[in-house]
């Protein structure tokens, strides 16, 4: 992988359309809440994503942001690691 940017508190690596990201969020969350590695995945759906997280024992959590270029949201996996899901805007 190659780091595609790296500061003191985040760290990008990107190898052939896998991004891992590795950083301190910018505001203070619950231990419960936070990962130090979070994978982001690019989905064709986000709410089928979310539903069929739910189907594999794991959680959807409220909320959507969005930018020109896709919308994000947050589930779980069935081991309490949090996943940003990304669908990008046609």
């Amino acid at each position: 992988m190659e780091v595609t940017r790296e500061i003191s508190d985040f760290i990008s690596l990107e190898r052939d359309g896998f991004n891992i990201i590795i950083h301190i969020p910018p505001i203070e969350m619950p231990q419960t809440n936070f990962n130090p590695i979070k994978l982001f995945m690019t989905v064709d759906n986000l709410d089928t994503a979310k539903v069929r997280a739910q189907e594999l024992g794991g959680q959807s959590f409220e909320g959507e942001w969005s930018n020109p270029l896709f919308t994000v949201c947050n589930i779980a996996d069935s081991d309490g690691n949090h996943i940003q899901l990304r669908e990008f805007k046609e």
